[in-house]
């Protein structure tokens, strides 16, 4: 789609601060540890970061996407970025004491298709309770240092797969300009002329990568939809280059996503053992099956074309209404056939979380638009997303022992996703990055 915007403001957005403040103080018969003294939490409530060792979440009401009966009036505690327990009594434990009175909890969401730009898009993409996204693309390695801030324990930082450069066929021709790539890798440079890359040109873009510590490659099997220049139903790399590029990636433990959209280049991306597609909207029924029988993951960001027909969409974006129309359109039919078949579709917004872009709760209300249910819809940001990015023994479900990214929300999100745009607590590795929440519902108790 169409994301010249969010590379131009990349340079910008690393210039922005992260913000990690904690401050340690002792209390009578060893209380909590707080990160602000009260009067400063108050005046900071609202997207901001504390730290807690122990939180003891009380009368939740728990979505667990595991199951589709909620777990009602239970006790969740947390401490070392962890879920502990959760219980339908009230735990003896000391820590801060959250009253939810019948708040629905979720597990935090995850995104899996974002293009970070920096420390301001984290922290937006934070604050819609997106705890988890997985990197599609960023220059100067944007995705890596962000990863770097949440691994150290910043908490206003998602937890980020990085995925560096994608791998095209004609890096020089690609919009908009990414041939930063030479410059954070100019062994590359002979790269940087009008021909293919070639089978090795690919696996030298992986190796650069990777020595990047990566956790994605993303390979291009098809051109873009969000430029007038470029037809998506043409290929991108050829079929030599994407198995090479994959091949390599998996000598190095590194699992594949392909940008792709028609039949003949989802087939060939499958082929070559990618684990996942990203768009895939003009795809048919037997690459759909085929994509079935490979255990293969749909990602189908139907949310960003959706944006781009807004009334509100940049003047830029008009000239591609006819073609967006129509990708969209296909989208939702392949989304739909894909789910009739069984394959499992996995949320993602294909954005920056830049002011106007979309989110992975559009696309979660996106995706039940096109047929899924509620509930499969939210396993689309959840369980279905953490088992596509190999993270189910961390995120995407909430009982004991995952990570304590959770979200709070006034209303039943299964019953209405709507509420999705609402969170009122978000819990980010154990520390809680937003609450909007009455003052007196949270207080510390022995």
């Amino acid at each position: 789609m169409n994301k010249s915007k969010r590379f131009l403001a990349e340079a910008a957005c690393f210039l922005l601060a992260a913000v990690s403040l904690a401050a340690a103080i002792s209390g009578e018969q060893g209380a909590s540890l707080r990160a602000n003294p009260p009067q400063e939490r108050r005046d900071a409530r609202e997207a901001s970061v504390y730290f807690l060792p122990t939180l003891i979440l009380e009368h939740a009401n728990v979505v667990n996407p595991l199951s589709e009966q909620p777990m009602l009036d239970r006790t969740i505690v947390l401490s070392d970025g962890k879920i502990q327990s959760i219980s339908s009594g009230l735990a003896s434990v000391p820590g801060e004491r959250i009253d939810l009175k019948g708040a629905w909890v979720l597990p935090g969401l995850i995104d899996a298709h974002i293009h970070p730009l920096g420390i301001a898009g984290a922290r937006s993409m934070l604050s819609y309770g997106v705890t988890t996204g997985r990197s599609m693309f960023a220059l100067n390695y944007a995705d890596a240092g962000l990863r770097a801030l949440h691994n150290r324990g910043d908490a206003d930082i998602p937890t980020i797969l990085a995925s560096g450069y994608a791998v095209l066929a004609y890096p020089v021709r690609f919009k908009p300009d990414i041939t930063a790539l030479f410059l954070d890798h100019p062994a590359l440079a002979d790269l940087r002329n009008d021909d293919r890359i070639g089978p090795e040109g690919a696996r030298r873009i992986v190796r650069a990568n990777a020595g990047r510590q990566v956790d994605w490659i993303k390979v291009f099997a098809n051109e873009r939809a969000g430029v007038l220049e470029t037809d998506p139903s043409t290929r991108n790399l050829n079929d030599e280059e994407l198995a090479a590029a994959v091949e390599e990636a998996t000598r190095l433990g590194l699992p594949a996503a392909a940008h792709a959209y028609s039949d003949e280049g989802v087939s060939a991306a499958v082929k070559a053992g990618v684990r996942s597609i990203e768009h895939g909207s003009l795809i048919t029924e037997p690459t759909l099956k085929l994509m079935r029988d490979r255990g293969v993951y749909f990602v189908p960001t139907l949310s960003s074309f959706s944006l781009e027909l807004a009334p509100n969409a940049p003047p830029e974006v008009q000239p591609l209404r006819p073609r967006i129309e129509k990708m969209l359109a296909a989208g939702i039919a392949a989304t739909a056939m894909a789910r009739r078949l069984g394959i499992r579709i996995v949320a993602g917004a294909d954005t920056s979380y830049v002011e106007g872009e979309s989110t992975a709760i559009e696309e979660v209300i996106q995706l039940a638009s096109a047929g899924l249910s509620n509930l499969e819809a939210l396993c689309s940001a959840t369980t279905v997303a953490a088992e596509c990015l190999k993270l189910s023994a961390a995120k995407g479900a909430v009982k004991p022992g995952l990570d304590a990214d959770l979200v709070a929300y006034a209303d039943n999100p299964v019953k209405n996703l709507a509420a999705l745009r609402t969170p009122i607590l978000i819990i980010n590795g154990g520390k809680i990055f937003l609450n909007k929440l009455p003052e007196k519902d949270t207080e510390k108790k022995q």
